[in-house]
């Protein structure tokens, strides 16, 4: 899968492992995030580059980290079309894809640690939607997804 990927200054080390992480599975990580430890990038730097690559269909979803995961979250969830969620959990991260159909995951460098991080974005890059659920369940959620778009055409002027 290819995935638009960022993290800034305070997520920093834990995102290059899951970089790799990630790489070491198969994917293709854009990465438009902090390159270096000198070149140290702020959360409101770098949540623009991948809610438009995710908006512009050149990557399939999107994964972003600061030190909390909120931070980046708030940011993305400004972009008409994209829908963040901040996960600490794989059960979380799973069902931020499975039931909110979420393109962007968020991720805090301060509160996962390592192995914790690779369960999550593990859990969220093989959901599928609605997954696990009743056909009645994928109804509801489906139709509760096609209001959030609706709600976000009334209020994204």
């Amino acid at each position: 899968m290819r995935i638009a990927f960022a993290c800034e200054v305070c997520s920093f080390p834990l995102m290059q492992e899951v970089k790799q992480h990630l790489l070491e599975r198969g994917h293709e990580v854009v990465d438009l995030g902090m390159q270096s430890p000198d070149k140290p990038l702020v959360f409101y730097e770098i949540v623009p580059r991948v809610a438009k690559a995710v908006l512009k269909g050149e990557a399939e979803r999107g994964i972003l980290a600061c030190g909390t995961g909120m931070g980046v979250c708030i940011i993305a969830n400004k972009f008409k079309g994209i829908y963040a969620g901040v996960a600490e959990s794989a059960t979380t991260a799973r069902l931020h894809y499975v039931v909110n159909r979420a393109n962007i995951l968020c991720l805090g460098g301060w509160v996962v640690g390592r192995l914790q991080a690779f369960d999550i974005v593990d859990a969220y890059l093989n959901a599928r939607i609605g997954e696990g659920f009743s056909e009645e369940r994928r109804r509801v959620q489906a139709a509760g997804f096609t209001r959030v778009r609706e709600i976000e055409t009334e209020n994204f002027k």
